[in-house]
């Protein structure tokens, strides 16, 4: 029989994280992932952004998730000897004078003026982007090449001993007093990190996730590498591409980019950049979205060595290593669950 301290189910973002930084404090932990392509966590962007949405507002607890990322970033990277984070500026278009001057203002508020790189009053110049009132644009944003790190991940868990592919059994999960077995294996605590797959899992799937299917499309056009265009899309330049997404379909939860959802996409991308382009691949993926937009984390009211980790939804590279070092913290005996993301503030 195998002993560790924490079974961690799935290596996408959420659990490849957790499961790190577990690790990193001297846990000991095995990985159970289900290897597929068809993961949230590999079809995502992985767009960081301190100020998002239609009202272009700070993101939730903005100060307190962007103040360490890029270094926890950069020195995940060190770690594992890849390279998966690119920091690049956003530049949101305006949509009229009156925007422009809202930020003009805005820009000298002190909760806002760490995220602005600077406020362009009159186009900014790139060929193709329709910003004829200038455009925002700002700091501590980029992206981390998913794929690139959760491989990187996994070949440091690999190298370890730490990793198994397989799918959970759930029936195959003996649940005692002080621990679990499953398999060959005796941990103190399982945590699930199975993004989307929660719908299948019977400890949690009573949850109120509320999963959304997002398409993207990856074009081949001429704008500029060093920035990242985001108003109504986001045009992301990525592997020699850029990748323009994204749609919300909370119906159609399948991995098949739909007409109607492409089409909806070109028409976005039309209203902020009328530059030629050719689309190279159209791809589909569902994000594990909770009903208040905040993620699930902690042990369940009957089963207290069953966790979970997930819900992270379209922020999960800013939301993931702040909760992850939280939640290790909680398990080291340091501190909290932050009230607003832990499960029990749904009665299952």
């Amino acid at each position: 029989m195998e002993k560790v301290e924490y079974l961690i189910v799935g290596q996408g973002i959420a659990g490849g994280l957790l499961a790190y930084e577990l690790n990193k404090t001297g846990k000991s932990i095995l990985i159970i992932n289900h290897e597929t392509s068809n993961t949230s966590s590999n079809k995502a962007a992985g767009i960081y952004n301190p100020i998002t949405g239609r009202k272009m507002v700070k993101t939730w607890l903005a100060d307190e998730l962007f103040v360490n990322l890029e270094s926890f970033y950069a020195n995940l990277e060190r770690a594992l000897g890849a390279k998966f984070l690119y920091p690049k500026p956003i530049y949101r278009p305006f949509y009229g004078h009156e925007e422009q001057n809202d930020w003009a203002g805005r820009s000298s508020e002190p909760g806002y003026t760490r995220f602005i790189k600077s406020i362009h009053t009159k186009s900014r110049g790139i060929e193709g982007v329709l910003d004829e009132f200038g455009g925002l644009e700002l700091n501590h944003s980029g992206y981390v090449n998913l794929p690139d790190m959760l491989s990187a991940l996994k070949l440091f868990f690999q190298n370890k001993g730490l990793y198994r592919s397989g799918v959970f059994q759930y029936e195959n999960l003996e649940i005692l007093e002080d621990r679990v077995i499953y398999q060959n294996i005796e941990a103190e605590k399982v945590v699930f990190c199975e993004g989307p797959a929660v719908g299948q899992n019977p400890f949690w799937n009573k949850l109120p996730f509320k999963p959304v299917k997002g398409e993207i499309l990856e074009i081949d056009t001429s704008l500029p590498e060093d920035v990242i265009v985001n108003r109504g899309v986001f045009i992301l330049p990525k592997n020699g591409y850029f990748s323009v997404g994204s749609t919300y379909d909370h119906q159609n939860l399948n991995y098949e980019p739909s007409a109607d959802g492409i089409k909806n996409l070109k028409e976005r991308l039309g209203k902020v950049y009328n530059g030629g382009y050719e689309i190279v691949k159209e791809s589909a993926g569902i994000r594990p979205a909770t009903y208040d937009r905040k993620p699930f984390i902690g042990f369940h009211s009957k089963y207290p060595n069953i966790g979970i980790f997930n819900g992270f939804g379209t922020k999960g590279v800013s939301l993931v290593p702040f909760f992850a070092t939280q939640l290790v913290n909680y398990l080291n005996g340091d501190g909290e669950i932050m009230s607003g993301v832990d499960v029990s503030r749904v009665n299952l």
